[in-house]
């Protein structure tokens, strides 16, 4: 036989016309310096509170102060989901679970704003099927309200919790209010359910805070709140938005959390910290569904923090996995390929945020403004980091400033494209309503040096060549500089780009050995004729003529060796012209000129003489273009090996 189903709940004896008065002395138990609610109970069909009243006492007291006979007629009143009315009224533990009892541990709209706890309050797996008010209420010796349920609205604003307290496992189905709680000691929020907003500013939590496996359905407000000397350890799910803004952290914090956005700005750490920004979690949060990558964007903007304890900032890797696919909402507006368009986590600002000992690990830095960072020489990133590129022109994106690719910070973007207007229908960012809050390159350029230096700490030194080039870059284009420093960076940039780029210095020396050898071809190479060394009669002695090497023409006799015919002409070498040709410039452009020029131009090294006979002007080439092209050869390598060095 199968077991008999439970029995169901009785139904609620409550009205959604209930309405607390709003107070006043009327209101208040005649007791002496007692300001409790007087004791009354709603009646439905009448729409009102009635006054608990008995034939031996007709005094309108608070629960506390009511004798006997007033609380039995209370208690029998009650029934499960009625509204109770006990604000600022003093409870027992044995007053609060007799409440308990009555109502079977089912609230309808329940009111104790400052009400006092005097002894321990259990709450444990209380369900209030209306709003309910704790705030400013008093808890003395702690409070449980483990797996307690709120269908509604929940305040504990102001509320003191002097001891103890747990809501393990507590569902708010609506929004629930913590501003200004004092937690004076421990308080666990273990695997708490929030349906809709969440508001804990200016809360203070004296000692630790347990906030793991909590889950926001949407947004997290912790503005303003204090944690003073206690371990903040938190697991969130948060669906929208997570606020630190002006919080405080005196004691060490681990926090993991999944947000679209979290904003830390102006917050205090004076501890150790590591933020998991974890994205990788199939979480269902009420009325929406957080896919496998949340968009979560980061501010840090104005944190005051101490320099004597790490802050690290840990997110998934935002690439995609093998066999993985991508979801259309999760693609990064723009990007340019799969890779990249995988959702990481964006920094927004750091501007006036101390980054000593700072490790950003697997964090997108496309859109971070590190102008005004402090210490901005000792951050650390690690991991695959995203940077800002430069606008990849084309006919698409016309308009846009052309460089070459390199990374670069979305401030020297926003200051690019406020000098030159845009027709891209896809900025890379939003630009700044106030032209005059662009950072111009004055500023720009230490902000690229500390973020080189930083980099070459982490033997990143690949990766920190661009922001070289950067710093470069701003030094050139900052019109507060020497103008003749400006054309010597200008000319830098120009032949090799600042050191880094192989191909413009190669392309350089190709110029340089053109413009060389056309140069040689026309006027260095001189002239050359052949001529002789010597004119005299040769002596019919045929041993002498031998001797010398030499052969009388057939035409000769040895009985007239004076006639013309007998005149031999002894050439003993080339005479050379050291004079520029005067010839016309055609004739100058012949396969033997050309090769010889071809040699001299060759010999890039500085001490490589060749053995080419020059003229003055060529002398003075050749020299150039040698010490050209050792300067530009010298160049490439070393671009080469900015990129490749370990």
């Amino acid at each position: 036989m199968t077991a008999p189903p439970p029995p169901a709940d009785p139904p609620l004896a409550q009205s959604p016309e209930v309405t607390f008065d709003d107070w006043s002395e009327a209101l208040e138990c005649s007791a002496t310096d007692c300001f409790g609610r007087r004791l009354a109970t709603w009646n439905p069909a009448m729409g009102s509170w009635e006054a608990i009243r008995t034939a031996g006492n007709d005094a309108e007291a608070c629960l506390h102060h009511a004798d006997p006979d007033q609380r039995d007629a209370y208690w029998g009143r009650l029934v499960p989901g009625a509204p109770v009315d006990l604000r600022r009224t003093r409870l027992t533990e044995e007053t609060l679970h007799k409440l308990r009892e009555c109502l079977q541990n089912r609230f309808g709209d329940a009111d104790f704003l400052e009400a006092e706890f005097t002894q321990y309050a259990n709450f444990l797996g209380a369900a209030f099927t209306r709003n309910a008010r704790f705030s400013w209420a008093t808890f003395a010796q702690g409070a449980r309200f483990g797996g307690a349920t709120f269908a509604q609205d929940a305040h504990f604003y102001g509320a003191a919790f002097v001891q103890d307290v747990d809501f393990v496992g507590a569902t708010f189905a609506q929004d629930a209010g913590f501003v200004e709680a004092n937690f004076a000691k421990d308080a666990n929020f273990y695997q708490a359910f929030f349906a809709h907003g969440a508001h804990f500013n200016m809360a203070s939590f004296a000692q630790d805070a347990n906030f793991i496996g909590v889950t926001f359905a949407q947004d997290a407000y912790f503005s303003g709140a204090t944690f003073r000397e206690g371990w903040v350890a938190a697991d969130l799910r948060c669906a929208t938005d997570l606020s630190l803004f002006r919080a405080r952290f005196d004691g060490p914090v681990d926090i993991r959390t999944q947000a679209r956005n979290i904003d830390c700005t102006m917050a205090r750490w004076e501890h150790s910290v590591t933020l998991r920004l974890d994205g990788a979690h199939e979480v269902n949060l009420a009325h929406r569904v957080a896919g496998r990558r949340a968009v979560t964007r980061l501010s840090l903007a104005d944190m005051v923090r101490s320099a004597e304890y790490p802050f690290l900032v840990l997110a998934p890797d935002p690439f995609l996995e093998p066999g993985e696919a991508l979801a259309p909402e999760d693609a990064l507006d723009g990007a340019q390929d799969v890779e990249s368009a995988v959702r990481a986590v964006v920094l927004e600002d750091l501007s006036g945020t101390d980054t000593t000992r700072m490790v950003l690990t697997n964090v997108d830095v496309s859109r971070t403004n590190f102008v005004n960072a402090l210490n901005l020489d000792q951050i650390r990133l690690e991991g695959r980091c995203r940077y800002l590129r430069t606008p990849r022109p084309g006919w698409k994106r016309r308009g846009t400033w052309r460089h070459t690719a390199r990374n670069i910070i979305v401030a020297e973007d926003t200051w690019r494209r406020a000098r030159t207007p845009q027709t891209s229908s896809t900025p890379v960012h939003d630009a700044p309503a106030n032209a005059a809050s662009i950072a111009q390159p004055a500023s720009l350029a230490p902000v690229y040096r500390y973020l080189r230096k930083a980099l070459e700490d982490g033997k990143d030194d690949p990766g920190a060549a661009d922001f070289y080039y950067g710093e470069m870059e701003m030094r050139r284009l900052d019109v507060t500089r020497l103008r003749a420093e400006r054309w010597l960076l200008t000319l830098y940039w120009a032949i090799s780009g600042y050191g880094l780029r192989a191909s413009r210095a190669l392309c350089a020396l190709l110029v340089v050995m053109s413009v060389s050898f056309a140069l040689l071809l026309l006027f260095g190479i001189p002239a050359k004729e052949t001529g002789t060394s010597t004119v005299g009669y040769i002596s019919a002695d045929a041993a002498a003529l031998a001797d010398a090497g030499l052969k009388l023409p057939d035409s000769c006799t040895a009985d007239d060796p004076s006639h013309p015919e007998c005149r031999v002409v002894v050439t003993a070498g080339e005479s050379v012209d050291p004079t520029v040709p005067t010839n016309a410039l055609v004739d100058r452009f012949t396969a033997e000129r050309a090769g010889n020029a071809l040699e001299v131009v060759s010999s890039v090294s500085l001490f490589n003489a060749d053995e080419q006979e020059l003229t003055g002007w060529g002398k003075v080439i050749a020299f150039a273009s040698r010490f050209l092209g050792a300067l530009l050869l010298g160049l490439a390598i070393l671009a080469v090996r900015n990129r490749v060095k370990r």
